[in-house]
């Protein structure tokens, strides 16, 4: 809690109060595909997400990443959308934008709220609260980075599908311990209790299977975003003092590089797939 206070979110008395007698909590991680989960499950509450999200005010939740844009040009002819820790749902409205009918779920109020100003739908509540009353309603069902959020992410998968109409469409993303993250100390949001389990690739398989699901599509974010975070760590792991990286002038031109990756999307980076991992899941 101190290191998120350290990097400019001020958490409350109130929220420092719930997390004082949380006690240790261990990493575990399967030496086959990589899945790491940690226990006890020490999860984010309304209050914590409230906070570090600035009360949805922020720059938590992105009007635009990489996965909304892949998941939009998929989505076209699905009917009826809905969304699963959808934040201030940025992604539904441009949904809606096209016609599309939605709805989001989200535990974060001042998120739900937010969204809700703007006429987007979305209802504070659990998904093992809102699945049975929605079986099989929904074209396609989103998560993108919520399942690494969950204390027992198969029942949330289970949950998620009992929503979904047969041959209804899964779409979901997750931080990817397999690429440049993995290669990079552990972040703040990637503990407890913003984090609680860890993804690869291959684990994200092992679910598809158990849950006889189908991935009919693959996506790995470029390593752009994570590449000055990346380099950061570097020079500090080999004792470069903090004042060299993070003045001004090695900010800027450690931008410049980034900004023509960025522009041109060169195809040499594949070997180091960045942030986030995204997989289209079809319902048997």
């Amino acid at each position: 809690m101190a290191w998120w206070q350290e990097n400019g979110h001020q958490l409350s008395s109130q929220v420092l109060e719930v997390y004082r007698g949380a006690g240790r909590t261990t990493l575990f991680t399967c030496t086959h595909c990589g899945f790491g989960l940690f226990h006890p499950p020490i999860t984010g509450s309304d209050e914590f997400y409230q906070e570090i999200s600035e009360a949805a005010q922020g720059g938590y939740y992105s009007r635009d990443t990489w996965e909304h844009r892949q998941a939009l040009a998929a989505l076209q002819d699905s009917r009826k959308v809905l969304e699963i820790g959808c934040g201030a749902g940025f992604f539904l409205e441009k949904l809606q934008s096209r016609g599309q009918e939605v709805q989001g779920l989200e535990l974060n109020s001042a998120a739900a709220d937010f969204a809700r100003s703007r006429g987007v739908p979305v209802v504070k509540a659990a998904l093992e609260e809102f699945a049975p009353g929605h079986q099989e309603e929904f074209d396609a069902v989103c998560f993108f980075q919520v399942l690494e959020h969950v204390a027992q992410p198969l029942v949330f998968f289970a949950n998620a599908l009992t929503c979904l109409k047969p041959r209804g469409r899964l779409f979901v993303s997750v931080p990817n311990m397999a690429g440049i993250l993995g290669k990079m100390a552990p972040l703040m949001s990637n503990v407890p209790p913003h984090h609680v389990s860890r993804w690869t690739p291959e684990a994200l398989e092992h679910l598809a299977r158990r849950l006889h699901l189908t991935v009919t599509a693959w996506g790995y974010e470029p390593a752009y975003n994570m590449l000055p975070a990346y380099w950061q760590e570097v020079l500090n792991t080999r004792g470069v003092p903090a004042w060299v990286y993070r003045n001004r002038i090695w900010r800027f031109f450690q931008s410049l590089p980034i900004k023509l990756l960025r522009t041109f999307k060169p195809g040499g980076l594949e070997s180091l797939p960045g942030h986030t991992v995204y997989a289209l899941m079809i319902k048997e």
